[in-house]
């Protein structure tokens, strides 16, 4: 069941999906993505399938960066993001990293995203996002 980002007054609302977490559509260049809200990412973390339907196909030499996962160390290729957007937030030319296809089940919207935001705070059953 896909939970729409619902937006009032500039702020932009998620609802708790039933597995307990936040899953916030966005959008990568032009490409519908799926994100999982997550607090405990540093950075902004695309699947290498969700990367390949923005356009962005790293190269078996771009995996430069370790990263500690849940499941270790892994190796990701840095990226550059030109457009990123959660419902009327829109960012340009956004940090991120790829994973080795089957490496991440999910891509993760971390810091690097909220921290361009000018607060985030869950009250019960949503996540409100407010731009700066």
């Amino acid at each position: 069941l896909l939970r729409d980002v619902m937006e009032r007054n500039g702020e932009v609302t998620v609802s708790r999906g039933r597995n307990g977490m936040f899953e916030i559509t966005g959008e990568v260049n032009s490409a519908t993505v799926r994100f999982i809200f997550d607090t405990g990412a540093s950075g902004l973390s695309l699947t290498a399938d969700d990367a390949r339907r923005a356009g962005i196909v790293p190269g078996d030499a771009d995996y430069t960066v370790s990263t500690l996962t849940a499941n270790g160390v892994a190796k990701v290729a840095p990226v550059l993001i030109d457009r990123l957007a959660v419902g009327s937030i829109v960012f340009a030319r956004v940090p991120a990293t790829v994973s080795r296809p089957g490496a991440l089940s999910r891509s993760l919207l971390g810091h690097e995203f909220l921290d361009r935001l000018a607060s985030y705070e869950v009250r019960g059953d949503q996540l409100i996002l407010r731009p700066k």
